[in-house]
């Protein structure tokens, strides 16, 4: 499996996952609460977490195309929840042990 963190900072993290998971369930299935949410879209899972600074994504796919699509999913959500005020998905690689 190949991983993906990134983070959007906002102190409006909570709205945004809530929002975000709401409309991600009219196509897969989500689970989640004001603080945590978990989208299982076809090609991966992202865990999304919330806290006072930031929304964060934990983003995961069992090849590098399946996880760009997971990656996609959540930049133009993203892209699209904050049109307002427009904020990037800040992403980083991670390194697996073993």
């Amino acid at each position: 499996m190949l991983r993906r963190q990134g983070h959007v900072p906002t102190p409006e993290a909570s709205r945004y996952l809530q929002r975000l998971c709401y409309h991600f369930t009219r196509k897969i299935t989500v689970y989640y609460d004001t603080h945590r949410g978990e989208a299982h879209f076809p090609w991966g899972l992202c865990v999304l977490q919330a806290d006072d600074a930031a929304l964060h994504f934990d983003c995961t796919a069992a090849d590098a195309e399946l996880l760009a699509r997971v990656q996609f999913a959540i930049d133009a959500h993203v892209e699209l929840f904050s049109r307002k005020s427009p904020v990037p998905v800040l992403w980083q690689p991670v390194q697996e042990a073993g």
